[in-house]
């Protein structure tokens, strides 16, 4: 996959996107390389010298309270969500290095339209116990998803959008190309492989 002209220009464009929007969307059909693409610019920007922070959640597997935090009804107790307390974390840290939030799940209304004022030019998350988390220019948030059937044209609108196509299978056909590549089989075994992938498969 990483010798795939595609997948290479998916990488800097990724890499682009994020120099002037800090909230992107990574869109595309599951087994695209959504999750590949930010994962090869976060290895880059490791290479490069920069200590790399991520953190992956995936926002549908807990509800709205749990997501951004809640006031306990009974106790009046701010009990903090699991977005709330990954932003304040990377908020609180001194260094200027790349930090990065993947919220890798399908859009909800539930709890997308929320993060507006995170998203546009405020860059301020305001939680129910009045607290205000800024997003520092050093950090960004990536969403990882299928589509954009729940969002509205105000959530869209806040964000970059990278389009990750497997039209071509140009996925599939890498991780071909490299699975007999590092096997063990002799040249004329894989050449035969490589032809019957290549003639059945698509």
């Amino acid at each position: 996959m990483f010798e795939d002209e595609d997948f290479i220009l998916k990488v800097v464009q990724l890499g682009e996107l994020m120099v002037i929007r800090h909230c992107v969307f990574v869109m595309g059909p599951p087994g695209c390389g959504k999750s590949k693409t930010w994962q090869t610019l976060g290895k880059a920007n490791t290479k490069s010298g920069l200590k790399q922070s991520i953190k992956d959640i995936n926002p549908k597997v807990v509800n709205t309270n749990e997501f951004y935090g809640v006031v306990h009804i009974q106790t009046r107790e701010w009990i903090d969500g699991l977005f709330s307390c990954t932003l304040r974390d990377f908020a609180k840290e001194t260094d200027t290095n790349p930090k990065w939030i993947i919220l890798d799940g399908d859009l909800d209304a539930n709890w997308i339209e929320s993060m507006n004022s995170v998203m546009d030019d405020n860059k301020l998350l305001t939680l129910a116990s009045n607290e205000r988390i800024t997003v520092k220019g050093h950090m960004k948030l990536i969403f990882e998803i299928r589509n954009l059937k729940f969002a509205t044209p105000a959530t869209v609108s806040r964000a970059g959008i990278l389009y990750i196509s497997d039209d071509s299978g140009s996925q599939w056909r890498a991780y071909v190309k490299s699975w007999i590549k590092y096997s063990s089989y002799s040249a004329d075994r894989k050449d035969a492989l490589q032809k019957m992938f290549n003639n059945y498969i698509d």
